[in-house]
């Protein structure tokens, strides 16, 4: 019942809907046992360790608890060159003056049990997580689904990988690894603020590699909020002495908001924070390269 033309559907369920929660699964229906997939909504920093799961059927009393069927959650995020990020009419600038985070849709995939009773139900999630202020938060919308009558089986997400070789789809390949995410509050208490032409971050970064750790070994990435700020922002960084890591986001019309200095760093596999980045400076400047005011002192760094 999964297979390739599962992802069709979800890419098109991220561009139609940035930031919305379903209120249904796809499949609409379902047997007991089959894999199913529900988008719901943007929120910052799902995963299944803070999210819980159950699906209650019509027929019954008490709810059952799905949440080790849970596989993967992760993000989808919508073509820049689609009607999403086109200037004025974009619904997904909403997403981002009411969370400070660029545009995505988090995607639930997870197994049915089996021997869940046929017929009509709802499933229900409860998560830790953050969402934007502009919908519902998914701990206060059940998502209806229906149990066809059968046993199902999960899928594997089979895919060709080029030459006639193929391979089995791993959907925790898609969840983000551990990493740093460095932000300022939003909405910022020491703000209204102005637009900038450049902010410059420097963080301490202690990780298990010490001082050996070199750039190339970094990703650091920076949220695109320009659908809702037009900025044009530019980005880049640099790693010197293996901890002191330097974001420099700009923005030649000058329009950068103080909540795009907000990025993640994520480090090799074999890498590990051996504790957590530290802020050593935040600095503003206008369009001209003079120093301007912002709230400095005003971030969060948390690994996630």
């Amino acid at each position: 019942m999964a297979d390739c033309r599962t992802f069709l559907l979800l890419i098109t369920v991220g561009l139609l809907g940035v930031g919305c929660t379903a209120f249904k699964t796809f499949p609409q229906a379902a047997r007991a046992g089959d894999t199913i997939a529900l988008a719901v909504g943007s929120p910052d920093d799902m995963t299944r360790k803070n999210t819980t799961a159950t699906f209650k059927s019509a027929a019954d009393l008490l709810p059952t608890d799905i949440t080790a069927n849970i596989r993967s959650i992760f993000k989808l995020y919508p073509d820049r060159a689609s009607s999403i990020y086109e200037p004025l009419v974009s619904t997904a600038k909403e997403i981002v003056s009411t969370s400070g985070h660029e545009p995505w849709i988090t995607i639930v995939t997870l197994d049915l049990p089996t021997g869940l009773t046929t017929g009509p139900g709802q499933i229900t999630f409860n998560t830790t997580a953050t969402y934007p202020t502009i919908g519902s938060h998914i701990n206060t919308i059940p998502i209806a689904l229906e149990i066809l009558p059968g046993i199902g089986t999960p899928s594997d997400f089979p895919y060709e990988l080029g030459v006639g070789a193929t391979g089995i789809g791993d959907l925790t390949k898609l969840e983000a690894q551990t990493h740093a995410t460095v932000s300022p509050r939003y909405p910022s208490p020491s703000c209204p603020c102005p637009d900038y032409g450049a902010i410059e971050v420097k963080v301490r970064m202690p990780t298990s590699y010490g001082t050996t750790l070199t750039q190339d070994m970094l990703r650091v990435l920076v949220g695109d909020m320009t659908v809702q700020t037009g900025s044009g922002r530019g980005v880049s960084y640099g790693l010197s002495g293996g901890k002191d890591l330097t974001v420099i986001i700009t923005s030649p019309s000058g329009r950068l908001k103080y909540y795009e200095a907000r990025f993640s760093v994520v480090l090799p596999s074999f890498i590990t924070f051996s504790g957590t980045p530290t802020i050593n400076s935040v600095s503003y400047y206008d369009v001209n390269g003079s120093i301007s005011t912002g709230p400095a002192s005003d971030y969060v760094v948390a690994l996630q």
